[in-house]
């Protein structure tokens, strides 16, 4: 009881002086006072604490309640230097240090936002170079890549955008798996006036095997290389201008560029993307599914992807389709060569921001670099493309719509024969009505005249106008191509 006594005298005196580890000593007291105290004998058993001292101390504390909440905040060095500093000095010179030298909110930002970098890359990947900027969520994306490739081992992230794949000829229906055929269909799709009940638009494949499953470069391939070289100019302000021509920023930004680059670079991003057989002939049909009124129907003509195989999305641990390729311990040679490669990658990344928390001037430059980098990749990530973009290489032949969904399908299927019976599952899977079930027997008189006298306007828009559309037609329907007119101003 004396010994609690003799340390209250202290505190009393000491409560007068503003100093942090005053403060922090009786906040200590405060929780010793209703715990245990040492034995004056020993100065090491715990004894404790008497019933009838708690009154007096709880007086004590609570008259200098503002004292002790003084001592919750953390001092700064230059509180620790000068102890008469006041409470609002001592967060002044925090904000102000913060705000001065933003690199405890560098440290924040690197592990943020490694979802944007994944759907960027799977953007602009597919080339020899992939120019995704390097930006905030590098080391956060580079960590999730490690979970990723010792599971399934997938680059590509997963479809952001639900579709499905019908195949003409049987009418099998498929849920697509790839994020490639995802996008190209969120893409396409555009809006439709109201009356319109489904709209199917035909293309063909390009007759370009060699560029099968290689993408074009549009203005978001071309606005990574812009963005590095903005970022690199901005690394070396720092060089120019302070005292000590610090090039710290600089190698820091070039060290970020160099492992984007090189992650980007990994050859089985362009495996995974387009994983299916080249060459394809099948005719497919590529909706979002019943209630969506947009359908892509892709005639391949023996040059394009294998679509049906491209939506399975196999993982690379399988051996893919339609390529050779060798083998180690049951798993592709490339498989293992990502393992390494992103094992490395993963621990340059760390030791790229242990160097960044060791930044103590210029973060400012740094934190721009990152900041114009992030905004490349959320632009990049969400942008729409056009098809070629995705490498699959289309051609425009026609639109076919109507106001019914039902007429739709049914001139779909007068100018390629399959093509709409194929998609009758999907928008009708419950029964017809029996006029309709007739047409699609073969008996189409009845349906057609119903059709002609209620909609009349529709019936005009089943007979093509282009001859490109009418060639397109015979072709898929095995017609025979007529020959030319001959000229008779030639002699």
């Amino acid at each position: 009881m004396e010994y609690l006594q003799t340390e209250l005298r202290s505190l009393q005196v000491d409560i007068e002086r503003p100093c942090y580890s005053q403060h922090l000593r009786i906040l200590k007291f405060w929780h010793a006072t209703f715990t245990v105290h040492p034995s004056p004998q020993t100065d090491s058993t715990p004894l404790p604490m008497h019933p009838a001292c708690h009154w007096s101390f709880s007086a004590f504390f609570l008259s200098h309640i503002p004292t002790c909440i003084r001592a919750v905040a953390l001092p700064t060095p230059q509180s620790l230097s000068n102890p008469h500093l006041s409470t609002r000095d001592v967060v002044s010179n925090a904000l102000r240090s913060t705000w001065r030298n933003p690199t405890d909110t560098l440290d924040i930002l690197l592990i943020i936002g490694g979802d944007i970098v994944h759907q960027a890359l799977a953007q602009l990947s597919g080339r020899t170079l992939t120019p995704v900027a390097f930006s905030f969520g590098w080391v956060s994306y580079s960590f999730n890549t490690l979970r990723s490739i010792v599971g399934d081992g997938r680059l590509m992230p997963p479809p952001d955008y639900s579709a499905k794949i019908i195949n003409a000829d049987n009418g099998y229906s498929r849920t697509n798996r790839s994020w490639v055929l995802g996008r190209l269909l969120r893409d396409f799709e555009y809006p439709l006036p109201d009356d319109i009940g489904l709209s199917v638009t035909v293309f063909e494949a390009l007759p370009m095997k060699d560029l099968a499953g290689v993408p074009s470069v549009d203005w978001h391939w071309i606005s990574g290389i812009f963005v590095i070289v903005v970022q690199l100019i901005i690394a070396a302000i720092p060089c120019k201008v302070s005292d000590d021509r610090d090039w710290s920023i600089l190698l820091i930004t070039a060290a970020g560029i160099a492992l984007s680059l090189l992650t980007g670079m990994l050859p089985q991003w362009r495996l995974e993307k387009w994983v299916c057989r080249r060459n394809s002939k099948k005719v497919v049909s590529l909706t979002g599914g019943n209630g969506k009124r947009h359908v892509m129907v892709i005639i391949g003509k023996g040059y394009g992807l294998d679509l049906e195989d491209l939506a399975v999305a196999e993982t690379p641990r399988m051996r893919t389709r339609g390529r050779p390729m060798s083998m180690i311990k049951g798993l592709p040679t490339a498989f293992w060569i990502t393992q390494v490669a992103c094992s490395i990658l993963a621990l340059l990344w760390v030791i790229f921001l242990i160097t960044v928390t060791a930044l103590e001037q210029d973060a400012w430059y740094l934190l721009a670099v990152g900041t114009i980098g992030m905004v490349q990749n959320v632009i990049v990530a969400g942008a729409r493309r056009e098809m070629s973009t995705t490498g699959v290489h289309l051609k425009k032949i026609e639109v076919i719509e109507q106001l019914k969904v039902m007429d739709t399908l049914m001139d779909l299927e007068v100018a390629y024969k399959g093509v709409g019976k194929s998609l009758l599952k999907e928008f009708f899977p419950n029964d017809m009505r029996p006029a309709e079930d007739l047409w699609w027997s073969g008996n189409r008189v009845d349906y057609d005249k119903e059709r002609g006298e209620k909609r009349p306007e529709s019936m005009l828009k089943r007979y093509p106008i282009l001859t490109t559309v009418s060639l397109a037609r015979d072709e898929h329907n095995g017609v025979a191509a007529k020959p030319p007119a001959p000229n008779p101003q030639r002699s």
